[in-house]
């Protein structure tokens, strides 16, 4: 089970998903909010009012794309970036009850069982205000899910408690963020905030502890990628990259792996290992 903000936060770990799912593993996607806040990428007909509704159908997309079993939205709105007005939105994940949104994930996390849970590590990425409440509620998902004195108003609908085994962070490898970076001076183009945030809260290759090879699965990635139409302009990354430096990056996925209950090797390349 994964548990991210927006539809194409799970490109984080697309390859992971379709790599799993390819091999029978059940896959859940958690996604708190409908990215009402994003982009409209030129050509798209939307709007603001209508971008939630756009996103999903873009998640769903998604998600096919990449074998994906069960897509559960819980229905908060998009907070925007931190200081914007739409942070004081009183629908949006940002302002949302933390006890009320981690009921919602033991919920999912009792019906749907899984054995190892992702989700944005504490920096949020790029301290996106959704992203940090995502962090904060899963965390406290994957410890209460299994304990009787936690929600049990959801006994009475036939749930019961269920302890995770592992708790992962994807990240990404600073280098290839670096990388990034350096090919976007080269053709002239500035760096993005957003990307010199996550340049700053990339954690040091020292603390990956898991790295999964899905170079079989980055066409798969792209497609599911370019699903999210609305967020992938003419300036996108997907679109500046050149495709051998794409596949090249895209064909290896990282983790930090938070919490395990079971015995774990300092170097992984399963996240299933000692389950």
């Amino acid at each position: 089970m994964a548990i991210f903000a927006h539809p194409d936060d799970e490109q984080l770990v697309s390859g992971t998903f379709a790599k799993y799912a390819a091999s029978g593993v059940e896959t859940t996607l958690v996604i708190a909010t409908r990215g009402e806040e994003g982009e409209i990428a030129p050509g798209i007909d939307g709007n603001a009012d209508t971008l939630g509704a756009i996103r999903e159908k873009e998640m769903q997309c998604a998600t096919a794309k990449l074998g994906i079993q069960h897509l559960h939205f819980l229905d908060y709105r998009d907070s925007g970036m931190a200081g914007t007005d739409a942070n004081n939105d009183p629908r949006c994940l940002h302002r949302a009850d933390l006890l009320e949104v981690s009921a919602k994930l033991v919920g999912l996390v009792r019906q749907y069982k899984p054995q190892v849970i992702l989700t944005f590590d504490p920096t949020g990425v790029y301290s996106h205000p959704d992203h940090l409440s995502v962090h904060r509620t899963a965390l406290m998902a994957f410890f209460l899910a299994g304990d009787p004195s936690a929600f049990p108003v959801q006994f009475q609908a036939g749930l019961a408690p269920w302890t995770p085994l592992k708790l992962y962070y994807p990240v990404w490898r600073r280098v290839w963020i670096q990388l990034f970076v350096t090919f976007l001076r080269l053709i002239g183009q500035p760096t993005p905030e957003f990307l010199k945030t996550l340049l700053q809260n990339t954690p040091p290759n020292s603390a990956i502890t898991t790295q999964l090879d899905v170079s079989n699965y980055v066409g798969m990635k792209r497609d599911a990628l370019l699903c999210h139409a609305s967020q992938s302009g003419p300036d996108a990354p997907v679109h500046q990259t050149p495709k051998p430096i794409w596949d090249y990056v895209m064909r290896t996925e990282t983790f930090v792996r938070a919490y395990s209950l079971v015995a774990s090797t300092q170097s992984e390349s399963d996240l299933f290992t000692g389950v």
